[in-house]
């Protein structure tokens, strides 16, 4: 998570944003957004999500690694990188290298049972989404309605809506994510 409260701090800097204006962008306290700017907590997905959004930004640039000259890009299970917030009980690896600078951002978010992206629904970035459900059974919200979904089955949504992501299995979920800017 050090690596992640760093890029949040480096890309609020790098578009002249104070802390307080990024916090109140992403509708959580500043003293919340200095502790995670300086690791001192881990945030929930749906914060990491508000933060992304509130610099007009997808969430996969959080994780984002410099971008190598190679195509295709190739991603060894074994040397992805992994983030896992502890509120949400989640971890998000995302799938590819240079995200910022690619048309679509794939990762795969992976939830603990009982597991929840946030408390409450939240917005994404502009854009649109698609999920599948590689593995389990995760309840998936979106204004105010709720939908089950297991193995294989798919969602294509906005992620401008206020939505959540909660693991009601009872063994590890895994949704693979596809947004777009």
């Amino acid at each position: 998570m050090q690596k992640v409260s760093e890029k949040i701090r480096n890309l609020r800097l790098e578009k002249k944003m104070t802390l307080r204006g990024l916090a109140q962008s992403a509708g959580i306290s500043p003293s919340a957004l200095s502790q995670i700017e300086s690791a001192q907590v881990s945030p929930s997905v749906a914060t990491l999500e508000k933060i992304a959004a509130a610099l007009r930004l997808p969430i996969t640039v959080l994780f984002d690694e410099p971008e190598e000259a190679n195509d295709p890009v190739l991603m060894p299970a074994k040397d992805r990188r992994r983030v896992y917030s502890a509120p949400s009980h989640a971890t998000l690896e995302p799938l590819a290298r240079g995200l910022s600078k690619k048309k679509m951002q794939p990762f795969l978010l992976r939830l603990d049972p009982g597991g929840e992206v946030g408390d409450h629904p939240y917005s994404g970035t502009e854009g649109e989404e698609f999920a599948i459900v590689l593995e389990g059974e995760v309840l998936f919200e979106q204004s105010g309605r709720n939908y089950t979904l297991r193995d294989l089955d798919a969602v294509y949504f906005d992620p401008m809506k206020p939505h959540n992501w909660k693991n009601t299995g009872r063994g590890p979920a895994t949704v693979l994510l596809v947004s777009s800017s």
